[in-house]
């Protein structure tokens, strides 16, 4: 029979901020130990910098041009009609397929939840998501059903978790916060950091109405204690599949779907940047005798190679149309990958925008008008850059260039200095062809 198939989305979560990749606070215990036996990827990307496109390269293993879902509004909320999902391929498959969502974004609404038999959301009633610790509750109860209701036949399980902690509005736990302070060190005004929300963000990223540092600081502590948060979850919620069923041959991945700027370029969030603070993203993985071991691989993946991972795992092959943007992460030695991000611009007409922020210019709000490509070369390669292309589209829907960017990651993965601000060198001009070249190919 085929492994049981378990992944886990910490949304918003940057892997810098994990001790399992190199944090100085201890974030993440427990996924230190589970790494001990999988295989750590440290240069993992996602394909978007915001939850429904990332998930649906997750469900596809396409790009986000490519399977449709790149706007919050209209046409283009949803994956494209008839594109089979994740879970819709493992069901056909005889997967029992249970999605556990803490994000109201994996919904009916986006056609995300398409395939899963049994959908779980646990952020009822909750003003932006629910928590971990309902997650447990409703994986109790979902276990429980399941064993009193007659049996049918053990049946492969699918079960697909987000999680929201490093989401914000952030508040960890008391037990969660302390082991992340640093001692003699005050933490700053966490309270205040605490009723953070997306507005207050935004205003902060746009220029209006800037966080003082001690605010910013006591934010990225909170964002620790989250991470530590999620970490110990997702400890509980592999301890009470145990108890239902052995996953020492499950395929267990945790990763995110996207990163968070956390006051780098000046911004909070991430929906204003293609900035690898919004594009990396952690991802473990452990299946025996295929991604174990405790093996650290440096080689870039992207989230959406987890597609035909999962497939190859259940022993299914890609449905048409799917699996166009994506390799497998059991090749060994891993193929050279490259990075392609977008950000779409928001979709949001202007005129709503003036009612959110009032006062503030059209200028102040132009980023909202920008939509983002990034291409980066496959990471260790020579000459390696990462390119971006800013575009404008105006209500009219014509497009204009704002600005293009050039960076070498290895050099500078900060991402502080533009190399198109200066002579290039001849590698560089080199490179800025080829990646100019390979974002005009996209649609």
């Amino acid at each position: 029979m085929p492994p049981d198939i378990v992944l886990i989305v910490w949304d918003t979560c940057r892997p810098d901020r994990l001790s399992t990749y190199g944090h100085g606070r201890p974030t993440t215990p427990f996924l230190d130990e589970f790494a001990g036996d999988a295989v750590l990827f440290r240069n993992a990307h996602a394909p978007a910098p915001w939850t429904p496109p990332s998930h649906a390269s997750l469900f596809t293993g396409l790009l986000p041009w490519r399977h449709g879902l790149t706007r919050p509004f209209g046409p283009n909320a949803r994956v494209r009609p008839g594109l089979p999902l994740l879970a819709e391929t493992l069901a056909k498959g005889g997967y029992e397929t249970v999605g556990v969502f803490g994000n109201p974004i994996l919904s009916a609404g986006t056609d995300l939840d398409a395939g899963f038999a049994r959908t779980v959301p646990f952020y009822e009633g909750q003003p932006v998501k629910g928590s971990g610790h309902d997650a447990l509750e409703a994986l109790e109860g979902w276990i429980g059903r399941r064993r009193a209701a007659p049996a049918v036949g053990r049946r492969p399980l699918f079960l697909f978790v987000n999680l929201m902690e490093t989401h914000i509005p952030r508040a960890p736990r008391p037990e969660f916060l302390r082991p992340v302070l640093d001692p003699g060190r005050p933490p700053g005004d966490l309270n205040g950091a605490s009723l953070l929300d997306e507005g207050d963000l935004t205003r902060h990223s746009l220029g209006l109405d800037p966080l003082p540092p001690p605010l910013l600081e006591a934010a990225g502590t909170l964002y620790d204690g989250a991470c530590r948060e999620v970490d110990d979850v997702t400890r509980r919620i592999l301890a009470l599949l145990e108890t239902e069923r052995s996953l020492d041959d499950a395929l267990i991945a945790v990763t995110s779907d996207h990163g968070e700027a956390l006051g780098e370029h000046g911004l909070l969030g991430h929906r204003l940047s293609v900035h690898d603070t919004v594009l990396r993203i952690p991802l473990v993985v452990r299946w025996k005798g295929h991604l174990d071991g405790g093996r650290v691989e440096d080689a870039a993946v992207r989230l959406q190679d987890l597609y035909p991972t999962v497939l190859e795992a259940a022993g299914l092959e890609a449905p048409p149309g799917t699996g166009l943007d994506a390799r497998t992460l059991t090749e060994s030695p891993l193929a050279p990958r490259e990075v392609v991000a977008e950000l779409d611009r928001s979709g949001i007409p202007f005129e709503k925008l003036r009612e959110a922020f009032p006062g503030a210019t059209d200028e102040v709000l132009e980023p909202y008008l920008h939509s983002f490509t990034a291409v980066q070369d496959p990471v260790g390669t020579p000459g390696a850059r990462k390119y971006v292309r800013v575009r404008r589209e105006g209500e009219d829907g014509e497009t204009t260039l704002v600005r293009e960017e050039l960076h070498d990651l290895a050099e500078d993965p900060g991402e502080l200095r533009d190399l198109l601000l200066q002579p290039l060198a001849e590698t560089d001009e080199e490179a800025l062809r080829r990646l100019r070249a390979r974002v005009e190919s996209l649609p």
